[in-house]
């Protein structure tokens, strides 16, 4: 039997779907923005919010503010398909970077005070990893290279990193990209498992 404490997240949008306008929408909108956010989960709410937006707008493209936004996301050519092109999946998709650059550097002090596990320091967690899900994925173009991809991380990570140290081969091993499962180790193998789930709300099917 569920809790009947726990209110899920889409008994709140089909509540806010009810009203007359978005105006009237906009609290319970930012309640589960909220929610997303300290869960460190946007990519999710990319989704879940965007049934709320296409209710009231489905002409416009908003952001998880609430606001329309003035200018599209633009990604690298090395982008697939509909995650290039289609404003929701690109969003979803610089979210995704940016919870993986977080996990990556969060400070050793706060890791170790950390009581849930997406604000555990990720030391293990490597670019090449990152590339591997995401061509394995579909995300990105088979024939991606390091260079590319690199260019693309930084593009959407911006001043969060410096010029070039995405594609460093000293950086990380980018071997790991092109290997057989049969010979990955099985640390790399609960890595890239990790990293995929990350992932699943810009991958899965939608409704």
């Amino acid at each position: 039997m569920p809790n009947i404490r726990l209110i899920p997240v889409e008994f709140i949008v089909e509540q806010a779907k009810t009203l007359k306008t978005a105006a009237e929408a906009l609290q319970l909108r930012q309640l589960i923005k909220d929610w997303f956010a300290s869960n460190h989960n946007e990519a999710e709410g990319y989704l879940v919010l965007s049934d709320i937006d296409e209710h009231f707008m489905p002409a416009k493209v908003v952001d998880l503010n609430g606001a329309e936004e003035a200018e599209p996301v633009v990604l690298q050519g090395c982008v697939v398909g509909k995650f290039r092109t289609n404003q929701l999946y690109a969003r979803m998709l610089y979210s995704i970077i940016h919870e993986i650059h977080r996990r990556m550097n969060i400070p050793t002090e706060e890791s170790r005070k950390a009581t849930r596990p997406e604000d555990v320091r990720q030391d293990s967690w490597t670019w090449p990893h990152v590339m591997r899900v995401m061509i394995r994925r579909g995300i990105i173009k088979d024939d991606t290279d390091k260079t590319n991809f690199g260019a693309m991380i930084e593009q959407i990570l911006g001043s969060k990193v410096k010029k070039n140290s995405i594609r460093r081969t000293n950086h990380s091993d980018f071997s790991i990209v092109k290997k057989s499962d049969l010979v990955l180790k099985d640390q790399d193998k609960e890595i890239i498992k990790e990293i995929t789930g990350l992932f699943l709300p810009l991958i899965k099917p939608q409704n």
